[in-house]
C-alpha cells in the first residue's frame, strides 16, 4: 500500500511538472496519529506518539525561507486552512470565524507559533478528555480500564537501511532532481537527513514503570517525556487545575454525540480485514 502511495505521488509530481506548476505548488502529506507502541489504541485520547506527525519543509518555493526542516512549532490540522489560504495570497480575516490559525508565517520563516493550545478530544460518551497546552498535555478520564493498558514495546528492528536507497530511487526523487538540481540535501545520499529531527525516541525499559491505569488524571511534559510515560498530576496540581479550566471552556461549546454506539459493520472481519466507515 505505501509502495502504490509512493508510486502516486511521483505521477503527481510528473504531472504538476509537466504543467509548470511544480514551482507555484505547496504539498502537504497528513496522517491521523503516529504507532502506539506503549499507549492505547489510537482512537483513543492517550495517543502513542503523542501528537500528529511534526510538518516536514523540503520545497523550494521561494516563499519558504527556513526550508528543509522539521518544525517543531504547536499546529492543529485545523490550522491548515487558514494557512494555506494565507500561503495562496488570501485575507485570512475573510474566512471569518475558524478554529485554526494562519501557520503560514511561523512555518515558512520559523516564527513562533501563534497557536499555545489544543484541544485533543473531549468524548461525552466516556467522559474522557485532553487537552494540551504549551508543553504540557492533560488527560482526564479513563475508558474504566478498557482501553486504558499500555501496549508493551514492539521486539525487533525496523529495516531502515535501504530507505536512502529507495528515496533516492523513486519517481519523486527524479523529479525533484530536475527542479532542484543539486541544491537540495534531501536528494544528496551522503548528507545527513534533516527530517531525521521528526524521529521520536521513547527510550529503553518497561512502558507500564511509571503508569497507574484507571487513574482521574494524567499530566505529561511533552518537551521531556514525548512518549507519555511520566504522570505529573500528583506533583503538579495548580498546572491540572488550570488546564482543567480550558477543558470547561471548551466543552461549553460541544455538540453532543448522535450515537456513541458501536457498529459491527465497520469491523474487518466484515470489510476484507478493513476498518469500514461504520466504526461508530
Amino acid at each position: 500500500m505505501v509502495d502504490s502511495l509512493d508510486q502516486t505521488v511521483g505521477e503527481l509530481l510528473e504531472a504538476l511538472e509537466k504543467a509548470g506548476m511544480l514551482k507555484d505548488t505547496i504539498l502537504v502529506f497528513a496522517s491521523d496519529n503516529g504507532g502506539d507502541p506503549y499507549s492505547a489504541p489510537r482512537t483513543r485520547a492517550i495517543t502513542g506518539l503523542c501528537e500528529e506527525p511534526k510538518p516536514r519543509s523540503g520545497k523550494a518555493d521561494p516563499r519558504l525561507t527556513r526550508s528543509s526542516r522539521v518544525s517543531t512549532q504547536l499546529m492543529h490540522a485545523t490550522d491548515w486552512l487558514p494557512t494555506l489560504y494565507a500561503a495562496a495570497g488570501g485575507r485570512v480575516g475573510d474566512l471569518g470565524t475558524l478554529d485554526g490559525v494562519n501557520m503560514w508565517q511561523a512555518l515558512s520563516q520559523g516564527t513562533p507559533s501563534p497557536r499555545t493550545e489544543l484541544l485533543h478530544e473531549i468524548d461525552d460518551w466516556s467522559g474522557a478528555s485532553a487537552i494540551r497546552f504549551q508543553n504540557y498535555k492533560l488527560v482526564v478520564g479513563n475508558y474504566g480500564n478498557k482501553f486504558d493498558t499500555r501496549f508493551e514495546i514492539v521486539g525487533g528492528t525496523r529495516p531502515h537501511g535501504d530507505l536512502k536507497a529507495l528515496r533516492q530511487n523513486s519517481k519523486a526523487a527524479a523529479v525533484l532532481k530536475r527542479f532542484y538540481g543539486t541544491q537540495n540535501s534531501l536528494l544528496q545520499p551522503n548528507i545527513n537527513d534533516w527530517s531525521a529531527g521528526g524521529n521520536v525516541s521513547c527510550g529503553q525499559g518497561n512502558p507500564n514503570q511509571n503508569f497507574v491505569q484507571g487513574q482521574r488524571y494524567y499530566l505529561f511534559d511533552l518537551s521531556c517525556d514525548p512518549c507519555e510515560l511520566r504522570n505529573l498530576a500528583s506533583t503538579n496540581p495548580q498546572i491540572v487545575s488550570f488546564l482543567l479550566s480550558k477543558l470547561a471552556a471548551y466543552n461549553k461549546t460541544v455538540v453532543p454525540t448522535i450515537d456513541p454506539t458501536m457498529d459491527s459493520r465497520g469491523f474487518p472481519e466484515n470489510n476484507n480485514g478493513l476498518w469500514g466507515p461504520w466504526i461508530f
